[in-house]
């Protein structure tokens, strides 16, 4: 629920409206005693400059981020990221927005970024564990069975399940070389491990930061979002000396290759569930703070827009069926965010 309180100002529109009242007032009130005409008028200025006018200033009170949301294999509930308890936690409600329940209660930061196992028998997550320390977990849909994946000092983040279920895909930074640097100045590679968290792989060398990586459908391929250090615009689309752009490589991080390819910043690439096309979510339309979905074949062709409006989309995941996108959808200011979860419907090939 949003809440809402105004703030009046002063306007042109305003200020005529209660000159014109008065004066009407005083003309209705001419058989009264001259105190008692003053004490009305007084007491109706009072109460025409509490109404609203057409100026007046919108004061957000509450902030609600219904995030990172994805639709059950079955296609029947809908699991996401909110802040609505007061920080970050994993949530879980059918699709039509009915039985609304909270997963996680981890302190602090909390609990990010929730996806099903193709089974969906699980949910895997990070939880906050202490600063700069997040870690990959699983849980049953009901939120019990919570066991941890990974583990160790560092940033193990944003976790994708491969297509056979047999492996936590995952962005780390557990060999940067120096951990005590800020976050964006750490090294981050894609990791994959098994779901009881052996056989840890490294599927990129990015020395940079490379976050949200997923493997192809048949294993071959990883997608992820990289840092590159060049000219770029930020979510602001300000100037500045990084570009986020989405890469994808062999699963080995060979043969890597800049996908979107723009000054802007691209990033939360996910495949298709048949592998045939990337939805990540861009701000090359504009306007600052507001990006929308774009499709693209892996090969680099085939870019079109998914979306469009003042509302601004992003964080999206396809439907196990491929027939849709959930996404954020959003409103977004220097000072204020807050947004949903959408359904988008993915046409056929045009």
């Amino acid at each position: 629920m949003i809440s809402w309180v105004q703030r009046t100002a002063p306007s042109l529109w305003g200020e005529t409206r209660m000159l014109f009242t008065l004066t009407v007032a005083m003309k209705m009130m001419t058989g009264l005693h001259y105190n008692q005409r003053m004490k009305h008028i007084l007491a109706l200025a009072f109460v025409l400059l509490s109404l609203p006018t057409a100026a007046d200033e919108v004061i957000r009170l509450s902030q609600v981020r219904d995030t990172y949301p994805q639709l059950s294999p079955d296609g029947t509930r809908i699991v996401f990221q909110s802040n609505r308890s007061g920080s970050n936690q994993v949530w879980l409600m059918n699709r039509d927005g009915s039985g609304v329940v909270q997963l996680t209660d981890v302190a602090s930061e909390g609990a990010e970024t929730p996806v099903w196992s193709p089974d969906g028998s699980l949910i895997a997550y990070a939880e906050y564990l202490a600063e700069g320390n997040n870690d990959v977990f699983v849980m049953k849909p009901d939120g019990s069975a919570r066991a941890r994946v990974t583990s160790g000092p560092g940033y193990d983040g944003h976790p994708h399940w491969s297509a056979d279920g047999k492996r936590i895909v995952f962005n780390s930074d557990r060999d940067t070389p120096d951990p005590d640097v800020s976050w964006s100045q750490r090294w981050h590679d894609i990791w994959s491990v098994r779901a009881d968290g052996s056989d840890a792989l490294k599927h990129t060398n990015c020395r940079s930061v490379c976050t949200y990586g997923s493997l192809s459908p048949d294993g071959k391929y990883v997608l992820y979002r990289r840092v590159d250090a060049s000219s770029g615009l930020d979510w602001a689309l300000e100037a500045i000396e990084k570009n986020s752009e989405v890469y994808v490589a062999a699963s080995d991080g060979g043969g890597a290759r800049n996908l979107s390819a723009h000054p802007a910043f691209d990033g939360w690439p996910m495949w298709s569930p048949d592998g045939q096309w990337i939805v990540f979510a861009s701000n090359r339309s504009g306007p600052a703070l507001t990006g929308q979905l774009w499709l693209i074949r892996p090969d680099g062709n085939g870019l079109r827009q998914l979306t469009t409006g003042d509302w601004g989309h992003a964080q999206p995941s396809w439907s196990f069926s491929g027939d849709s996108v959930l996404a954020y959808r959003f409103q977004e200011t220097s000072d204020w965010e807050y947004g949903g979860i959408a359904v988008i419907r993915v046409d056929a090939e045009p």
